[in-house]
């Protein structure tokens, strides 16, 4: 009984002792994106009722851990409240996991794990775009940029524009950018929560888009305008027609352009809000809306990224719609139409002389097209699944939860 009280004490001190050590090493306070991966931590576990008792070990391992932040680092701002807050719930999870009595120690870990996924994905993506500047040091932003003006003109470089004269905008594009973590946690959590039934669990196409965005990263290697052009985005885009088609050098920018997953995720979001309440809803389509302006406006994308991570998330979503069997040809034509359009996208946009230079309609048609063929297949797959009437993975009734969203005391 001793040995095991104490092996009990030596687990718990190394989960708070990785905690801390993850918290320092990442300046948690420093980056906004990891804030609200870890608020996406807090809103996973606030979505499982947790009890009084384990809101208040939640609410001092926080203030510990706030602390000692202040200490080594410097203060935190109120900002980074939510995100203590989330990092004292995986402590206070963890803690609960190592103590609960053996009927709810699967549940404990389950909570405890489905909780942390969110800032381990963001950490370990973290990692695997540092490997994309150094295993490209050239990129094909060049040809992006000269398919874009071919569009009429340079998107991003008129949506940097308007940022730099409505700041309000532009503060408010950058929370929701940076919010996209925080806004995944809630669509699990409300996906979990839901009686309704739709295709699969969301988490399969977040780790498909993230799996296949890594991919298409290597094999069409992009940073972005502003990353290319310094001082020159947005106020002085190159002159019409240049720069030529040709790989150019850049620093140590994440490959990360080509396509936009953070609009496809923002999009499999909306796509999978449907069960959801109205206002719910809504608030997916404003963040799809603020993303596709905030990755414009922030220099980190070209306009064409935005329309190819259409069909890249309707190849997610076929490819995570695991209620629904292989041999359905709605999922077919979902994994199928989104695998070409994008291949067929990054095969033209790798053309030095590309047979549509100048034919600006053809190309918006062609563009509009497969970003519209891609809702409308995902619509039909939804239509099919709930007129089969397949049930949602974690579908519970009202007020109840199961599986690892429910808190251990």
């Amino acid at each position: 009984m001793a040995i095991r009280f104490l092996g009990r004490v030596i687990v718990s001190l190394a989960i708070l002792a990785f905690l801390v050590g993850l918290m320092l090493h990442f300046h948690l306070a420093a980056y906004a994106y990891l804030e609200s991966a870890f608020t996406g931590s807090l809103a996973i576990y606030l979505w499982t009722r947790p009890s009084v008792r384990s809101l208040a070990r939640t609410l001092l391992l926080s203030a510990a851990f706030g602390a000692i932040y202040g200490v080594v680092h410097s203060v935190p701002g109120v900002g980074a409240y939510p995100a203590f807050l989330g990092l004292g719930s995986l402590g206070s999870l963890g803690l609960a996991a190592v103590w609960s009595g053996p009927s709810q120690r699967q549940t404990s870990l389950d909570t405890c794990l489905t909780a942390s996924m969110f800032p381990l994905f963001l950490i370990l993506s973290g990692f695997s775009l540092a490997v994309t500047s150094v295993a490209h040091p050239m990129t094909y932003d060049l040809f992006l940029y000269a398919f874009d003006e071919q569009l009429g003109g340079q998107p991003s470089f008129l949506a940097g524009q308007l940022f730099a004269r409505f700041g309000a905008l532009r503060q408010m594009c950058y929370v929701g950018y940076e919010a996209l973590p925080l806004a995944m946690a809630v669509a699990f959590a409300m996906e979990r929560s839901r009686p309704r039934g739709h295709l699969s669990s969301i988490m399969p196409a977040f780790a498909v888009a993230a799996a296949g965005g890594f991919l298409l990263y290597n094999l069409y290697p992009a940073v972005g305008p502003v990353h290319v052009f310094g001082a020159q985005f947005p106020y002085s885009p190159p002159a019409a027609g240049l720069p030529p088609f040709r790989l150019v050098a850049v620093g140590d920018a994440p490959r990360n352009a080509m396509p936009s997953v953070h609009i496809a995720m923002a999009l499999l979001i909306l796509w999978n809000s449907r069960p959801w309440p109205g206002v719910w809803r809504v608030l997916a389509g404003a963040l799809l809306a603020i993303t596709a302006l905030a990755t414009l406006g922030f220099g980190e994308h070209y306009l064409v990224d935005l329309f190819v991570a259409v069909p890249f998330a309707l190849l997610a979503q076929g490819l995570a719609a695991s209620g629904v069997p292989w041999r359905n040809t709605g999922r077919i034509a979902c994994v199928g139409t989104g695998a070409l359009a994008v291949l067929a996208w990054l095969t033209y946009l790798r053309l030095p002389s590309p047979p549509l230079a100048g034919r600006g309609a053809l190309i918006w048609s062609l563009l509009l097209g497969s970003a519209a063929a891609s809702v409308i297949l995902e619509s039909r797959l939804q239509r099919a699944v709930v007129q089969a009437g397949v049930p949602a993975l974690g579908r519970v009734n009202e007020g109840e939860y199961t599986g690892p969203l429910r808190a251990p005391g």
